[in-house]
């Protein structure tokens, strides 16, 4: 519902939509794993490294490129290489520019006080955690 008012007023089309490609959610997460990545990855490090599904990766793929966000060069027969152009780096950091501004409505509707109290809540249970002594050699050895 916050995100939806935050947005309301907000173009629909453009950077958010992208014409003939209605999951927009799976070339938004392409842009923002590429965007921490200048130099660009392979197919098979965004399959492998980042658990994308080969037939989202296709579709995000085709989106980016067909929009002329994005570029891909053959590594060989099976893989490719996909990397931001200027148009793309420049949506995926209005992305960026638009999720802060979901958290800043957010934060913004608390009073200072509360604002205090809530980075006192968020902020406990992660020094908890910073302090406790754990083995994260045996916590591997569990997961296998």
């Amino acid at each position: 519902m916050l995100k939806y008012q935050v947005h309301i007023e907000e173009e629909r089309h453009g950077d958010y939509c992208l014409p003939g490609f209605p999951d927009r959610h799976n070339f938004h997460r392409l842009l923002r794993i590429l965007r921490k990545h200048d130099d660009g990855l392979t197919s098979k490090q965004l399959i492998y490294d980042f658990d994308y599904r080969p037939s989202d990766l296709e579709d995000a793929t085709k989106a980016l490129v067909t929009n002329n966000l994005a570029t891909t060069t053959p590594v060989n027969e099976e893989d490719y290489k996909i990397q931001l152009n200027t148009e793309g780096i420049e949506v995926a950091d209005n992305l960026l520019k638009r999720r802060d501004k979901i958290t800043e409505a957010a934060y913004h509707t608390l009073s200072e006080n509360e604002q205090r109290e809530l980075d006192r809540l968020v902020n406990k249970p992660i020094e908890d955690y910073a302090n406790r002594d754990v083995n994260y050699n045996d916590l591997g050895n569990i997961c296998r």
